[in-house]
Order: structure tokens, then sequence, then C-alpha cells
């Protein structure tokens, strides 16, 4: 890791963060980018097309972005005319113009402070397999400032979350962890009632906790952010604000959209492509979760043979690489076998549900995982969503919006898939521009739409009874032809489901 020093100021390139005469400066995350590339070529005149590549590697923004974020970052700096650190070469760039000396991280030069109070972070009692690399490289980053875990259900949030806690914790005065997503009242600590709601009591406790964490070097685990994100998202914006010294690692089915968040996607395990012949097991860390879990259930089922491993590698193919679905496919091997597993799995919904009776109940079936995202979405999201389901492969949003058309506004299509792709719902291909539901996903989105049109056709009926009840619209309804008879008299006579 490596620290820039100008002036009195100190940039931890890796760990994403600016101190100022030792005390933490917070500046947006294009802004850091902007100062990174800068600093680190210090003298050098950097063009306009290179500092925007810099900042937005993926996205093509106007000029004018590019000017605000170095008046964001002039101000950060304190850059006024008598000592321009960004200089504007008219024609040209920018510049970086003072002196840049390099060094390893203050973390190595400053003795961490001992640890004073750590609330209780839970254990992972199983071992995480396949994250290694990742939380070394995102534990490196902690050290100021809100990062967000973001990531479908059963994905793994909580367990790299728990674990980067553990590895950086030593670094930190006080350590607390809350499960936002936990609806019982036990915890009673100012924060978790900052969190709850919105009146003048969580008003007062929100303060309570301000000043209880004022100074000090304070590591907060917020789990489960996605049941209350809004609520969350001010708690955390106005708790970094008040203290530069707090650090707020968050997991959430979506991000908390707010100011100076790093947002870290996690994806599922790596898994053997369609038909891939596979040789060794730890070649995909799917496979290797599903082979230890196994060993936990099923002592004597073994994949290490090529018959096994061909099964073991189907078997995760259909779990989408997803590490919840994978351990609860290993728990169904003692009763229906592997070939009868894989047999079962195309119908994962009813298959995955033997969860550990100690997990919270969104992590102990499928379903209940799914469901717990499904009821946070409003009415239109969940239509588009099972509508999406038609989809059996990847499809534009041009596809989308011809199939879904006649059920909701443009507007409301636009808002609605945009929302579905952030909470992790649909997933994006770069590559190709397209989009996809995750297997498990467009299972359970499957089931919406057919429920969705029983319940139409149920209504229709109720509709067509209770019109033809009156007198004329019988009449009118017996005079036609056997070939209009046949289409929902609702649609007809009120016009609504049929448009």
């Amino acid at each position: 890791m490596k620290i820039l020093h100008f002036e009195e100021f100190e940039m931890d390139l890796q760990g994403r963060s600016l101190k100022k005469s030792g005390e933490y400066i917070r500046i947006g995350s294009r802004a850091f980018d902007l100062l990174c590339a800068l600093a680190s070529r210090a003298g050098e005149v950097l063009s306009k097309v290179e500092l925007t590549a810099a900042a937005w590697p993926e996205t093509h923004v106007e000029e004018s972005s590019l000017r605000v974020n170095i008046v964001a970052l002039r101000k950060a700096l304190d850059d006024d005319r008598s000592r321009r650190l960004i200089e504007n070469v008219a024609g040209r760039g920018y510049t970086f113009t003072a002196p840049v000396r390099r060094s390893d991280s203050w973390r190595s030069q400053t003795p961490s402070p001992a640890v004073q109070q750590v609330d209780f972070v839970p254990v992972g009692l199983s071992r995480l397999i396949g994250r290694d690399q990742l939380i070394d490289h995102w534990a490196s980053e902690i050290g100021q400032g809100i990062t967000t875990i973001v990531g479908q259900g059963g994905i793994g949030k909580t367990s790299v979350a728990i674990q980067i806690a553990g590895d950086v914790q030593s670094a930190f005065e006080e350590v607390h962890f809350l499960d936002v997503a936990d609806g019982s009242q036990v915890n009673t600590s100012p924060l978790a009632i900052a969190l709850r709601g919105d009146d003048a009591a969580a008003a007062d406790a929100f303060q309570s906790a301000v000043n209880s964490f004022s100074g000090k070097a304070v590591l907060i685990i917020l789990d489960g952010c996605e049941v209350s994100i809004d609520r969350c998202a001010q708690v955390v914006e106005a708790m970094a604000d008040r203290n530069p010294k707090i650090v707020i690692l968050a997991t959430s089915r979506e991000p908390l959209g707010i100011m100076g968040e790093r947002v870290r996607h996690l994806h599922g395990l790596t898994i053997p492509s369609p038909n891939q012949s596979v040789a060794d097991i730890s070649a995909f860390t799917g496979m290797e979760l599903f082979a230890d879990r196994l060993s936990n259930v099923a002592e004597d089922c073994g994949i290490d043979t090529p018959h096994g491993m061909a099964l073991a590698a189907e078997i995760v193919r259909k779990t989408d690489g997803n590490p919840l679905a994978i351990e609860l496919a290993a728990s169904r091997v003692t009763d229906l076998g592997l070939e009868n597993l894989i047999a079962s799995l195309d119908r994962p919904l009813r298959t995955l549900r033997r969860g550990s009776r100690t997990s919270h109940p969104r992590q102990r079936t499928l379903r209940a995982n799914i469901d717990w995202s499904y009821d946070l979405l409003n009415e239109d999201e969940k239509s588009l969503l099972a509508h999406l389901s038609v989809f059996e492969d990847n499809f534009t949003r041009e596809d989308a919006w011809n199939m879904i058309g006649p059920h909701l506004e443009i507007g409301g299509f636009e808002t609605s898939f945009d929302r579905l792709v952030v909470k992790s719902l649909i997933v994006r291909d770069p590559t190709l521009g397209t989009h996809v539901l995750p297997r498990l996903i467009g299972e359970y989105a499957r089931e919406k739409l057919n429920s969705f049109e029983t319940v139409e056709r149920d209504l229709d009926i109720m509709d067509t009874v209770a019109i033809l009840r009156e007198p004329k619209c019988q009449r009118m309804f017996n005079s036609r032809p056997n070939s209009i008879k046949a289409t929902p008299l609702s649609s007809r006579v009120i016009g609504t489901r049929a448009a």
C-alpha cells in the first residue's frame, strides 16, 4: 500500500483516504480518482481525456462533470489562488504543482490503538471458501469513510463483512456490529434506535450515538441495510459527516446511494461453463464449497471420481454459483443422491429448502431468501420482474419494454427496470450490453407470473359474473357470436385488462 505526501496532506491510494495534518478529509470517489491521477504524475500535464478516463473509466461524461469535480477537489484541498496545487494549463489540461513524496502505509508507521470495546460480532462457524483474495483486497481499503458490500441474497455479504471486520478490528478503538434486518427490538443501543425510526426518540438516540463516538476511531458494521435503505443512508452519511474517524462497513442488496460511498459488488463463486469437463475440484470455488459442505453431511458420498465431479459440476451450475444455494444443495444429497438432486434442481425453489435452524429465517430456504428481496419491491417492480421471466436468455432493455409496455407507463418502466438492476435482481452483461435474470431469480419470477395470470383470470370471471347480473348486459352478451363470447367479458365491457 502506498502513501503520497504533499504539503500537509497524506493520501492512501489503496485505502482511498485523504488526511490533512492527521485529520481525515471526506471527498467524493470521482474527486479522489482525479487527485490520485494528478498527484501520481506531479509536474506532468494530464489532458482532460486522461483525467476523464481515470475517474470514469467505463462511462462517457461531459466535460462539465470534470470541471465540477476539479472545483470540489480544489475546495477540499483549500486550493486558493495564492498557492494552487492544481493548475489549469490552457488548451492542454491540468497539472499538480506540489512536490510529492511516496512511502508505505501510515498504518505500518503508527501503532494501532488498543481496542477498548468490541460489540458482539458473529463468528463464522463454517470455513469461508473462495473469498480470500477479495477479503484481503477489500480489508486493505478499509481506512476511512463508508464501504457497502452489495449483492443478491445468499451471495455471502455478511460472511465477507464479518471476516473483514475481524482482520482490521485491531486498528480501531471500538467495533460495533448491528443487524439492521433483525426485526426484534432486543438491541437498545442508541445507534440501533436511531436506525429504527425517524421520530424524536430516534433523533435523540442518533445524537447520543454521535456523542459517544466523538473523537474515537470506530468501526461500525451494519448488516442487511436493504430493509431500511433510506433511513440507513441518512444515518450513515450523518455519522460520517460528524466524525471523520468513523469507518462504516455496510452490507445491502442495493447501494446506500450517498456521497463518498465505496460500493463493492460481491458476485457468485466460480462454476464450470456448460459441458466443461472438470479434473480438479479446486479449479472452481463453487465446486470447492459444495465438496466442503458435502463432507459435513454425507461423508461417504465422495465426488473425487470423474463421474462424481461431473455430477457435482452440473449441480453447482444449476445454483448460479450462489453460496447459499450451493450449501442448501449439499444438504439434500443424503436423501436425494447426486443424480436425483440434479433432476430436482430443475425446480430449485422446491428443492433448496433445508437450511440451518439457527440461521435468520431469510437464510433457511431459497424461497425465503428471494421472498425477502421481493417483498421490498413496489408493485411496478414486482410486475416487471414477473414478466421478465418470459426471457430464458439474455435480453435488451428494448426487448423488456416491448414485452411489458402494455402493462406499465414508460416512466414507470424505466424507473422499475433501473431499480431491479440496482437491487441485484437483474444482471447486466457489460460486454454484450444485455441483461439477464439469474437462474434462481428467473424461476421465482416465473412462479409469480403464473400467480398474476391466475389472479387475472379469476378477476375476469368475477367481473363477467357481476356484469351479467345486469339484464341489459346479459341480453347483449347472449346476442354476440361465440368467438367474441370466448374472450373475457370484462375486457370488452370495462376495457381494462385487454388493453
